[in-house]
């Protein structure tokens, strides 16, 4: 049997099990429904060997091909789509233990022991997820009310693997990282998200609701599979954005 390393998820939704390999750091993730026997994991993992080899070396040579820095590498600059924005970045060394970080116009001022790469990294996820709760949440308010569809409470985490997510709820938790993506593509998740407040599934009646608000929903999704590149290296970090 394999020993691929892999994290296993419960999901209420799903009806069969799924492999999501992630486009951030290509780490396995198996879904699976309530009740299923995971002593069968290991053998549908062998299963799809080839599978999960293929997409994690197309993941690699896609980054190789678009990344600019390397993953160690700060930015001087970041460009975000969604808004519109670019925002440069200086970093001024000082005494000081920790990152400060300020922003001036569209410049960041990262004051304090900059020569540590991972706490200059810690406080531009810090200021990328307090930008995103400002900037996404209303947005989405706003495309709930459009679309008739609403939304019981907002959260805007760090996610590793999903652009959103719908409770049963209806609370919707969208990806600090998607102020990255164009705007087009940040409206399509948040329809997406949306309409699971309908159908928590992905079943036909799902995306017929889907289909009615964003008839070439098909293109879009598929854009999606690749919209990572979007992301910067720097800012796959872990856990909730600060």
């Amino acid at each position: 049997m394999s020993r691929v390393k892999y994290a296993i998820k419960e999901s209420d939704r799903a009806k069969h099990v799924r492999l999501r390999i992630s486009v951030f750091d290509a780490s396995l993730t198996v879904v699976i429904p309530k009740g299923f026997d995971r002593d069968s994991i290991p053998e549908v993992i062998e299963q799809k060997q080839s599978w999960i080899a293929r997409t994690r070396m197309r993941i690699a040579r896609e980054r190789e091909q678009t990344e600019a820095h390397p993953p160690a590498a700060l930015p001087d600059h970041i460009h975000l789509r969604a808004l519109d924005q670019d925002w440069r970045i200086e970093y001024v060394p000082d005494a000081r233990s920790s990152i400060l970080i300020e922003s001036h116009g569209r410049t960041l001022t990262l004051t304090g022991p900059i020569h540590d790469a991972e706490l200059c990294k810690h406080a531009l996820r810090a200021w990328i997820g307090r930008k995103a709760r400002v900037e996404l949440a209303p947005w989405l308010r706003s495309v709930s009310e459009e679309h008739g569809l609403p939304v019981a409470a907002i959260q805007v985490r760090g996610q590793r693997t999903r652009w959103g997510s719908c409770s049963q709820r209806n609370t919707i938790s969208i990806n600090a990282k998607l102020i990255f993506l164009p705007p087009y593509l940040v409206e399509h998740v948040f329809v997406h998200e949306l309409c699971h407040t309908i159908h928590l599934d992905h079943s036909r009646r799902y995306w017929a609701q889907v289909r009615k608000r964003v008839p070439h929903y098909q293109e879009l999704e598929a854009e999606l599979r690749t919209s990572w590149r979007y992301i910067p290296v720097w800012l796959n970090g872990h856990g909730r954005a600060q």
